[in-house]
């Protein structure tokens, strides 16, 4: 969802030991500005959110 944000060039992210519930997530937008980095965030997480909820609700109608 954060690589759709046109402000964003590039979006991973690393598990740096299987047995830690840690993740790094490294996200290289187009400006220096790190109020456009958390917004492009925020937004990846919000709308990841929606579509997670679409599933959800339409799986759960389907399966009246």
């Amino acid at each position: 969802m954060i690589l759709l944000s046109l402000a964003v060039e590039f979006c991973g992210y690393s598990v740096p030991h299987p047995s830690e519930t840690k993740i790094n997530l490294r996200i290289q937008t187009k400006g220096t500005n790190r109020v456009i980095s958390m917004s492009v965030l925020e937004k990846g997480l919000n709308d990841l959110k929606k579509v997670s909820k679409h599933v959800l609700d339409t799986f759960q109608v389907g399966s009246l």
